[in-house]
This record gives structure tokens, C-alpha cells and sequence, in this order.
């Protein structure tokens, strides 16, 4: 079981709302705060990052960004151009290409860009724990074949396109996602990491959390996932609230909640089905556990969703 994968297919509403850009000097375009988290991707040019109230980051060529959702960010060719909204700068973009045609000269930068719209993200710790922003540069991305490989491979999708590229660009982009998280994760030194991230890397609670996401409709105790993590139950209770941030009961309900939440959702099974399903033995005991967890029962949340 890939946990990483796992969290981000459940927790994940939509994605594959895919684009690459081409921007001919002078540009600069403001990126509004919404419920998405934006990955940018840069084919060619070299641009500055400004988050906020952060200093600005210089970007280039190979580099690839994820923005988490809710927050304002821009994009500068120059630090002292003023930013436009970016759907009006794209435009003008498209109609300057038009003019004056698409020689390779002109291009001052090409981005790749992919929004992800996640459901409920304060529900799961890797979604609501995920930082502001993450900046790979090309030399974190060269260490990754899969990553630069999948960004290449968008890169001709969203430019060409083809039969059946509607089918494949969203698998393309939820496997983008991934692969940032995977990288970002690998390349962190040890214990800079707070909390579920650093979780991964730990063989015996991500032995776990495995167990946990394999199985989530089985009576887990903390006994059980630790003799599954090979420790000690006092050792692994205190690591795992450690590194987790909560306590392996609490993780467990957390994450049949989110299962249960995207049943519900799908509205395919009954009430019934998704609370066996989820490791309730009654209708009756998932509903009052999913009351407590989403502020509204089980039949509102389905209607409200």
C-alpha cells in the first residue's frame, strides 16, 4: 500500500486542470488565493516566485513549484513590474502570439501549470499540513528520473494533445503530485520534517500506517499496529503521536472518516454498507463517530456535497 498515493486519491476532489503557458516579454502575472494548490512547472525561462509577504525567489528552467491552496502568489520576469491578474495577462499573451507569431526568440518563458482542488484538506494531516509552498529546483528534479520524465511527458500533452489525451492528462497529473510530495520528502534532512511527513520515513510507523490503509475496516489497537510495526507498545505509541501528530486511535478515526466522506460522496453505497465498510459494526455508531468529525450527519453531508 502507497500511503502517500492513498491520501491523495481520497482526499483529492478534482484535478487535470492542466495549461502551459508561453509569455513573451515584458510579463508579470498575480496568481488570486482560491481553494486550489497550483504546481507550476518551468519549461524554459528564468522568472522570480513571490509569496506574499516572502522575499522574492529567483526560478529557473527545470524548476518545479507546488503552492498550497488559499495562497496569493506571482510570478515576475522582473521584480519591478507590477502584476496583473494572470487570466488577463494570458490573454494578452495569446493575442501577442498572434501578432507577431511564435519564433523561439520571443519566448521569454514557457510554463506548465496544474491545479488541484482537495476536499475538506483540514480533515487529513498530510493535506492541511502540506507547507506554503515547495521549490524543486532542476538539480532536486535530475535526481528524480519518474519526476522529470512525467513533467516531459505533460509538457508534449498539454502542447499537442492526441487521442485520448482527456483520458490520460488527469492520470499524468495526479501522478505529478506525487512525485513533488515523494521528492520534497526524500530530499529533506532528517528531522526537518514536522509531523505525518517525517512519519513516512520512519520504516516502523509507516509499517503502520500501511497496516492502517491496507485494513481500515479492521479492530486495530495500538497493541496490534505495534507488534505490525515490530515495537514495543509504550515505544511506539509515544513515536507515533510524535511524528504523526496524533494518537494511532485518533489517526485511525481520522482516516475512516475520510473514506467515509468520499462514499458518501460517490452516493453508490448506503449508509449501512459504508459504515461496515469503515470498521463500525452499526449505522447507528458510524453516524454518531461522523457527526463528531464533519459537524453534520452522514445523510446532510451526502445531500450537501
Amino acid at each position: 500500500m502507497d500511503v502517500l498515493a492513498d491520501v491523495l486519491t481520497v482526499t483529492q476532489l478534482a484535478s487535470a486542470v492542466l495549461g502551459c503557458s508561453k509569455l513573451i516579454s515584458p510579463w508579470a502575472l498575480e496568481v488570486s488565493p482560491d481553494f486550489h494548490a497550483s504546481v507550476h512547472v518551468i519549461i524554459r525561462g528564468t522568472l522570480w516566485l513571490q509569496i506574499e509577504d516572502r522575499d522574492p525567489i529567483h526560478v529557473s528552467t527545470g524548476d518545479v513549484l507546488l503552492i498550497g491552496a488559499g495562497v496569493r502568489h506571482c510570478l515576475l520576469e522582473d521584480r519591478a513590474y507590477k502584476p496583473l491578474p494572470y487570466r488577463q495577462v494570458l490573454d494578452e499573451m495569446e493575442r501577442r502570439l498572434t501578432d507577431v507569431g511564435e519564433g523561439p526568440a520571443d519566448i521569454a518563458a514557457e510554463i506548465l501549470c496544474a491545479k488541484y482542488r482537495f476536499e475538506h484538506r483540514e480533515r487529513h494531516p498530510l493535506v492541511s499540513r502540506l507547507p506554503s509552498f515547495i521549490h524543486l529546483r532542476a538539480t532536486d528534479v535530475a535526481l528524480n528520473p519518474q519526476l522529470q520524465l512525467l513533467s516531459q511527458l505533460l509538457h508534449i500533452e498539454a502542447s499537442q494533445g492526441g487521442a485520448g489525451s482527456d483520458l490520460v492528462v488527469p492520470r499524468l497529473v495526479d501522478s505529478l503530485l506525487v512525485f513533488i510530495i515523494r521528492t520534497w520528502i526524500e530530499l529533506r534532512p532528517e528531522g526537518s520534517i514536522q509531523s505525518w511527513f517525517s512519519a513516512l520515513r520512519d520504516p516502523g510507523i509507516r509499517r503502520a500506517l500501511q497496516l492502517i490503509h491496507e485494513s481500515p475496516d479492521a479492530p486495530w489497537t495500538v497493541e496490534s499496529l505495534a507488534q505490525g510495526a515490530s515495537q514495543s507498545r509504550a515505544s511506539f505509541a509515544r513515536k507515533f503521536a510524535a511524528l504523526v501528530g496524533e494518537t494511532p486511535a485518533a489517526y485511525l478515526t481520522r482516516w475512516r472518516m475520510c473514506l467515509a466522506a468520499r462514499a458518501l460522496r460517490d452516493g453508490q453505497k448506503s449508509v449501512e454498507a459504508i459504515a461496515g465498510e469503515v470498521g463500525y459494526d452499526s449505522a447507528a455508531a458510524f453516524s454518531k463517530a461522523f457527526k463528531r468529525h464533519y459537524d453534520q450527519p452522514p445523510g446532510k453531508f451526502r445531500t450537501a456535497s
